[in-house]
């Protein structure tokens, strides 16, 4: 009997240790919230120029922005089967919410970086100013995106699990937002930090810096995704044409429907999407090198793809 109760014992002891560290941990963590909230009033946050837009790392070198065509259908990820898209690099990202493009990305980019230039968690503008900003036609239909645009990323939900952190956290791309239906210049807000959640940990150092005029110069699709992903390398390292289709988010796997054909059609049907990928790939590099972002690049053997940034001036 004595065993048992020492057993019983130490089990409570070490309930009782793990919720000691547990706490310790939310205390630590909430402080380090509260100073990076400070930081980010005080202009001290995130630091890039005018000319520039930053992005966490984790987020531009996965498929979470996917380079799909933005006119194609967007699929919807629920909460128990959420889009889960490996980070290159190390890590990973569980989304949950109506599929996000390349155009979403550069509305969110564009919010932060004006989040980040007010020193305030609160944005204002008129549609007008926005469109400006991101090259968008003045027009009734960019009104319309650009509202679809922030319900999607209002409602959007990610799980972050990088080296950065011992766990995933989860957190939302903005928190709300007020428009108008008036065309006359009344003015929009979006609060895109809050201290509740954990966006701003992911500010914190390890953030890519993107030129902004060579992005908005960019066709929106792969050409921007990689021009986004090689950003966030200084040297960027060698992958392999599969690993950037795959962090772009085209489509190489078997689809559902596709899951009825016998093997030998199934391996055809992965390498024939290979095969169109590449041809994009390359067809992106080629833009990227003629905007001059890119002093050189080589598809090597094994499908392997090496970049030289050009130096900036």
């Amino acid at each position: 009997m004595s065993d048992q109760k020492s057993g019983g014992g130490n089990k409570d002891i070490g309930a009782i240790v793990q919720a000691l560290a547990d706490n310790a941990r939310a205390k630590s963590r909430a402080k380090m919230r509260d100073e990076l909230a400070s930081r980010h009033a005080a202009g001290q946050l995130a630091l890039w120029p005018e000319s520039e837009r930053g992005i966490p790392n984790e987020l531009v070198r996965c498929a979470v922005f996917s380079a799909k065509n933005r006119k194609e259908r967007r699929e919807m990820f629920r909460a128990d089967a959420p889009l889960i898209v490996p980070v290159i690099g190390g890590g990973e990202v569980i989304y949950t919410g109506e599929e996000l493009r390349q155009d979403d990305e550069t509305v969110w980019m564009q919010l932060v970086h004006m989040s980040k230039e007010s020193r305030s968690p609160q944005v204002f503008f008129t549609p007008y100013s926005f469109f400006k900003a991101i090259k968008w036609p003045h027009k009734g239909t960019s009104y319309t995106r650009l509202l679809t645009t922030l319900r999607r990323l209002n409602t959007a939900s990610l799980e972050v699990y990088s080296t950065r952190f011992d766990r995933g956290v989860s957190t939302g791309l903005i928190v709300d937002f007020t428009y108008s239906k008036k065309t006359d210049g009344a003015p929009w807000s979006v609060r895109v930090f809050s201290p509740e959640n954990e966006l701003l940990f992911l500010f914190d150092k390890l953030y890519s810096r993107v030129d902004w005029e060579t992005r908005l110069a960019l066709p929106e699709g792969v050409s921007t995704w990689l021009h986004g992903f090689f950003s966030s390398h200084r040297e960027p390292y060698d992958h392999k044409i599969e690993t950037l289709a795959k962090g772009a988010g085209l489509a190489l796997d078997v689809s559902d429907d596709e899951q009825q054909f016998d093997e030998a059609a199934r391996i055809a049907k992965k390498k024939e999407r290979l095969r169109e990928a590449k041809k994009t790939i390359k067809r992106a590099l080629e833009t990227l090198q003629g905007i001059g972002f890119l002093e050189s690049f080589e598809i090597k053997r094994g499908d392997l793809v090496h970049v030289v940034r050009a130096r900036r001036a």
